[in-house]
């Protein structure tokens, strides 16, 4: 699990001008709705909340950027596929563990095609492949570090809509694009101790809400 305490500012920085839908969307409300195939609102909100989650584990897998959009397009079908009859069911695994099992079946999947076309690979799958324990999967601290990337972006448009914009510019030049602190001063007339005000309030928010999206996950409802 993630040390919601221990946010790098090197971390932060990775998620300059990102914006995503907010967690709580992932939630029964949303999955409720993807039982309906024809709801393609529902469908796309899904796709833009975990659609980079699934396509950077795809790329670090070692998918090129046109097999990880392959990747992320059966995904998605599959989850369709599961969602008729889609239960929840803590007591099973989190819905994180749920979605990188099916995305890591699409990556085998693609990976399998890909041998079988080189034919120099005589059929042979990837070592990762034929690992049967899930913990012990190489690809599964790839998993993890996409998905706490996911939730400090979930956490930056939580804390970013609940504070100033004032404070938000001030927190986005300092951690987020690092600027000078003088430079900072002079663009916005505001002085040091506003500057350091606002990077130790939202920092405090910013530990806050992703505690909350690390506990909600941990206690959050899981695929059947």
């Amino acid at each position: 699990m993630a040390d919601p305490g221990n946010v790098s500012t090197t971390e932060l920085r990775r998620h300059r001008g990102a914006v995503v839908p907010s967690w709580e969307a992932t939630r029964h409300s949303l999955l409720t709705r993807l039982k309906d195939l024809g709801d393609h609102q529902g469908w796309q909100r899904f796709s833009d909340t975990y659609g980079g989650v699934i396509h950077g584990l795809a790329l670090k897998a070692g998918c090129s950027a046109t097999e990880a959009d392959e990747v992320l397009q059966e995904t998605l079908i599959s989850v369709a596929r599961e969602m008729p009859d889609f239960r929840y069911d803590p007591s099973r695994g989190s819905f994180k563990s749920w979605l990188f099992c099916v995305a890591r079946r699409r990556i085998a999947d693609l990976f399998r095609r890909r041998a079988r076309q080189e034919r120099n690979l005589a059929g042979a799958a990837p070592e990762w492949e034929q690992l049967p324990d899930p913990a012990s999967d190489p690809l599964n601290p790839v998993w993890e570090d996409e998905w706490r990337q996911h939730e400090l972006q979930c956490a930056l448009e939580r804390v970013k809509q609940k504070v100033s914009p004032g404070q938000w510019q001030m927190f986005d030049l300092a951690v987020l694009q690092d600027w000078p602190t003088d430079r900072i001063c002079s663009l916005l007339g505001v002085n040091r101790a506003q500057i350091y005000m606002a990077r130790m309030r939202l920092n405090r928010l910013l530990k806050l809400e992703l505690g909350r999206i690390i506990a909600a996950e941990t206690a959050g409802p899981a695929a059947r």
